[in-house]
């Protein structure tokens, strides 16, 4: 799996380096975020495997937001999500985007989809079938009515490799996976960010959207365990399967009830 890293902003400090597994986030010895061998110093882990990257909370601990969405206990992430971890920002960094081809071939198959995750687009989709543009504009199919924005900001353009995205000229130009750019090749699962908060997702007709809450997990290893084997599990999802017990028993004896009470 390629490096993904956890970076400080304006590279203030040296970025955290995650691979495939379990890594616990605390404090280092200078008060400052680092990765630490002991559980019990951790307030929050990252879990990383074929299915994604797991983000797990510590039960005493507030205040952790992922794109100002306030965490409790577990989300899934996303190549170029800001984090806020105990009053920390970091920013979640994998492989640096592939630069935008001059010329791409016709797209073959379903057109590729751009989905909202984040700022006033979020849940909204946009089948790229042809060039979509990105600006104030009214005209723009993404717009982003904000001061400062470019009126056309850039042009979305689906290819038989991706979706390319072309800088028109803007101040700042866009962010793909957390990192800057002005030209870029996009692919299902690419996230790109403009504005900072106006924050959309690639993903390919049949590709399924990512969830966000507690993850799937057919095989039966979550929840995700330190390097020493300790889980970070919260104690309120220890308690969902009694409550859920409790339901049903509850349920059935209502059942009961009703039918021979009717009688």
């Amino acid at each position: 799996m390629n490096v993904i890293r956890l970076q400080f902003p304006n590279r203030e400090r040296n970025d955290l380096v995650l691979g495939p597994g379990v890594h616990v986030l605390g404090r280092g010895d200078d008060g400052l975020p680092a990765l630490v061998d002991d559980a019990e110093r951790g307030v929050a882990q990252f879990s990383i495997d074929p299915r994604g990257i797991w983000l797990q909370v510590r039960d005493n601990v507030r205040g952790v937001h992922v794109n100002g969405r306030p965490i409790r206990h577990m989300a899934m992430l996303r190549m170029g999500d800001t984090l806020h971890i105990d009053g920390f920002q970091l920013e979640l960094l994998g492989p640096e985007p592939a630069p935008a081809p001059e010329a791409m071939a016709q797209p073959t198959g379903a057109a590729m989809v751009l989905r909202g995750v984040g700022g006033p687009h979020h849940g909204r989709s946009l089948v790229l079938d042809g060039p979509l543009l990105v600006g104030r504009q009214r005209a723009c199919e993404v717009c982003i009515d904000e001061p400062g924005f470019a009126e056309r900001h850039a042009r979305l353009e689906p290819g038989g490799e991706g979706i390319v995205l072309r800088d028109l000229g803007s101040e700042h130009g866009s962010r793909v996976n957390g990192w800057p750019v002005r030209h870029a090749l996009l692919t299902p699962g690419t996230q790109v960010a403009f504005a900072n908060q106006h924050r959309f997702v690639v993903e390919a007709a049949t590709m399924p959207p990512p969830a966000f809450g507690l993850p799937e997990d057919p095989a039966g290893t979550m929840p995700p365990r330190s390097a020493d084997g300790a889980a970070i599990m919260p104690r309120s999802a220890r308690r969902i399967p009694w409550l859920l017990l409790a339901a049903l028993l509850l349920a059935g004896a209502l059942s009961l009830l009703l039918l021979y009470g009717a009688g």
